[in-house]
């Protein structure tokens, strides 16, 4: 993956740096914020958006990247960026140290009780891409409740799949231990019914390894059938395809974030 462009400037005021003490990995967690600024009368509440990184990266890099960072800093609802390390956001069954999911839903309360951010569903969203992407609708799927839009790019929605050619798989992380049987209990393709309701979006990059995943994914959302929309552009698993979709991305929770 190409590395985000690290820059400097006055509007990082904007996306602050925090830590909270996180009961299910029982120590700090980093995470950064973006708040938009009030203009005019006060405003008591944000919509509120979970954007979650891939695997290798960090909490800070969509935030430092002076593309994605431009984009930011238009929208008028918060954002949350959490450092999952390389968990796949999950409860992990074979290492209890990794309660990752648990820490996004720790978060998401620590946000709304300290931050001026809406509680109710309707004004929450979650999104990521690669491992981010798997982990944003696993959270959705699993907290149905707490999220109303959902969206990814070059996200791994039909994973782990074992059945995939190796071309167009990856592979799988310790966290989801051994079993098959409990891999296919966590692939996101397996319990979309859940999504029913919501708003959705899906973004695959059509020379991406992942291209089958999203498109297995698209075509069971089909089947149900379940309303979203699915998007194909030009690119690659890459920074470079986050930045092209982050736009889409922010447009999409910004018109469904009310």
């Amino acid at each position: 993956m190409a590395k985000p462009n690290a820059v400097s400037s006055p509007d990082d005021v904007l996306i602050k740096e925090y830590r909270f003490f996180c009961k299910a990995l029982g120590r700090e967690v980093p995470y950064s914020l973006f708040l938009p600024k009030s203009e005019g009368s006060r405003r008591d509440s944000f919509p509120v958006l979970l954007l979650l990184h891939g695997d290798g990266r960090t909490h800070r890099t969509i935030a430092d990247d002076s593309v994605c960072r431009r984009e930011i800093l238009k929208r008028n609802f918060a954002i949350i960026f959490p450092n999952g390390d390389r968990s796949w956001y999950l409860d992990s069954k074979t290492d209890r140290k990794s309660h990752y999911q648990s820490m996004l839903r720790e978060l998401l309360d620590h946000v709304r009780s300290r931050f001026p951010v809406y509680k109710s569903s309707r004004y929450t969203g979650i999104c990521g891409w690669s491992m981010g992407g798997f982990g944003a609708v696993h959270f959705a799927e699993t907290f149905p409740e707490e999220i109303g839009a959902v969206a990814t790019t070059i996200g791994l929605l039909d994973y782990p799949n074992p059945q995939l050619p190796a071309d167009q798989n990856y592979p799988v992380s310790a966290v989801f231990g051994t079993d098959t049987t409990d891999w296919a209990r966590v692939n996101c393709r397996n319990n979309a019914a859940v999504l029913r309701g919501k708003h959705l979006l899906f973004i695959a990059g059509t020379q991406a390894f992942d291209y089958r995943m999203n498109q297995n994914f698209h075509r069971k959302l089909q089947q149900f059938p379940i309303d979203h929309t699915y998007l194909e552009l030009d690119g690659k698993h890459d920074f470079e395809m986050v930045r092209k979709s982050i736009p889409l991305l922010l447009d999409f929770f910004q018109k469904n974030l009310p």
